[in-house]
């Protein structure tokens, strides 16, 4: 395993002499190595402080981390590690070459080596024509691409991204989704930490969904379709009030800038629903089938029950 995660716990005081703070509840994750794996939960839900442990920047309370079979207490084992930050910050009287050079160079590349290293990272995030500007002068989209090429530089086995797409333009996105397929295809493992689903999902081989400091589950992207029935949807022009008379058998409804939405697990109900509808004059705004995708996934989870502690093998019929 490229990453394996056994059992991670982690705890803080809040204040001091304050009652310890649960982070992390035995958190386990196992990662062959060439995955994409995505790291998935909502604000807080323990993302941020289990890279952190992965990467020794904080010492768990409990539970063991092995990268590629090395123990990660010890500094060898990340060795083989490229790291972005969600909010990567950097010395901002450097230049950027200077900056990317001395990243390859610590990690372990000679001075020749990390100067051509840098000029090839600098070519993949397409900012070869900044090399020469001080980084106090780029926009956050711009330091996010620097951020990538110190990560990548000296080809890590396994690269850690934390909110790899924060401040970065539609193009900019598509450029690092493009780079990330690119570096899966040429046998890097990616641990991927994002809100941005929709790349998640054209990412990523699988993800895990935390809530609350806990793994509730490890679901297979490519049977995605699979994790949930088929729900059929009915979108009508209209308030709640105004058409709660179609909505007796719907299992979610919801209502945004004057339109109705009723999701039915059965058809005929749908169906039926439809056709009152229809017979009263209501304008129907969509009908049509909806499969089970990543961000519906991760809604029920996050939302059903956030309070009460769930065991991740209560999720075991989405696990793989």
């Amino acid at each position: 395993m490229m990453l394996q995660v056994s059992g991670l716990s982690y705890s803080y005081r809040g204040q001091w002499l304050g009652r310890p703070k649960t982070a992390l509840r035995g958190v386990s994750l196992s990662i062959p190595a060439g995955e994409a794996f995505g790291f998935l939960g909502s604000n807080g839900a323990g993302k941020t402080t289990t890279i952190k442990c992965i990467l020794g920047l904080i010492t768990p309370t409990s539970g063991a981390i092995k990268i590629d079979g090395v123990d990660s207490r010890n500094p060898a084992a990340r060795t083989c590690v490229g790291y972005l930050a969600e909010q990567p910050y950097f010395y901002d009287q450097l230049t950027v070459s200077e900056a990317v050079q001395m990243f390859a160079q610590l990690a372990g590349l000679s001075h020749r080596d990390a100067a051509l290293k840098t000029v090839g990272a600098l070519e993949l995030l397409g900012i070869s024509d900044r090399r020469a500007s001080r980084l106090r002068t780029l926009s956050k989209g711009l330091t996010q691409r620097v951020g990538m090429a110190q990560a990548i530089v000296a080809k890590p086995s396994l690269l850690i991204l934390d909110e790899p797409f924060s401040g970065l333009d539609p193009i900019g996105r598509r450029h690092f989704r493009d780079l990330m397929l690119r570096l899966k295809r040429d046998g890097t493992t990616l641990f991927l930490s994002s809100h941005v689903l929709s790349d998640v999902e054209r990412i990523c081989d699988r993800a895990s969904i935390m809530v609350h400091g806990e793994v509730k589950g490890i679901f297979d992207l490519r049977k995605l379709p699979a994790l949930e029935s088929a729900q059929y949807e009915l979108e009508l022009l209209g308030t709640l009030s105004e058409t709660d008379h179609v909505s007796r058998e719907a299992v979610h409804t919801s209502e945004e800038g004057g339109v109705s939405r009723f999701a039915f697990k059965e058809r005929a109900h749908a169906e039926f629903a439809l056709k009152i509808a229809l017979n009263r004059g209501i304008e129907v705004v969509s009908y049509g089938i909806q499969k089970g995708s990543l961000e519906n996934l991760f809604a029920s989870i996050v939302q059903s029950d956030p309070i009460r502690n769930v065991n991740p093998e209560n999720t075991q019929r989405f696990t793989t």
